[in-house]
């Protein structure tokens, strides 16, 4: 972590089996990297081998499950199965879940709708994350019924979010996350976190240092092992 940055701690969210004992492994070879377990909707593997691999290593710097969630770009119902046994799972372990839920344009089905009418079904007992939500008002008002939080990334610098600068304004900064989402968003992380922190700062009237203090009080409070 290059120390001129106000990056002190990091996330690897896995994707599946390999990339979840990957991220265990580099949680625990460097104090300022932290892991999930997770089977990405898009993704093989089974939830069991995510619980064997919880109790069978060092488990203090992993903070949440995930990703998790549906991708209408492929059929859902093995997806929702999995989505369901990674609820159970985080809550047996006490931890958030970090929710990947993508509509495809095509798509009849609406990935964001189907991961809440399950959470409603089985709710989530430690807190969860819609990462790089996709803009919509009214599933947004949804998730802060069911006290869940939302992150965005490079995506509301785009010249076409509009949708994505109105969720911006209408969530409480308590409720906001930011990500990278590396490497599949962006290939910078240093430019990519700060154009999306001043965003923020633009979108909400807030000095940085008071938006800074938010958002880093918002990740302790969500992934309650960040030390």
């Amino acid at each position: 972590i290059n120390k001129n940055t106000n990056i002190k701690k990091i996330i690897n969210v896995a994707l599946d089996i390999d990339t979840s004992i990957e991220a265990l492994k580099i949680s625990q070879n460097n104090q300022s990297f932290y892991s999930t377990l997770g089977i990405h909707p898009l993704y093989k593997g089974d939830i069991l081998e995510l619980e064997n691999l919880y109790y069978n290593n060092p488990n203090d710097k992993i903070v949440a499950i995930g990703e998790t969630g549906i991708d209408t770009s492929k059929d859902i119902l093995e997806q929702i199965e999995k989505f369901i046994d990674s609820i159970t799972l985080a809550n047996q372990l006490h931890l958030p879940l970090i929710i990947h839920a993508n509509t495809t344009k095509t798509s009849t089905i609406d990935a964001t709708k189907t991961c809440l009418d399950i959470i409603k079904k089985y709710p989530v007992e430690y807190g969860f994350v819609f990462h790089y939500f996709q803009p919509n008002l009214e599933y947004l008002k949804e998730i802060l019924k069911l006290d869940g939080y939302i992150s965005v990334g490079s995506n509301i610098n785009k010249t076409n979010a509009q949708k994505s600068l109105e969720v911006v304004k209408y969530i409480p900064l308590t409720k906001l996350i930011i990500e990278t989402d590396y490497p599949y968003m962006t290939k910078n992380l240093n430019t990519s976190l700060t154009n999306t922190f001043l965003k923020i700062c633009e979108l909400k009237n807030l000095s940085p240092n008071l938006a800074n203090e938010q958002l880093n009080d918002n990740a302790y409070k969500l992934f309650r092992k960040l030390k």
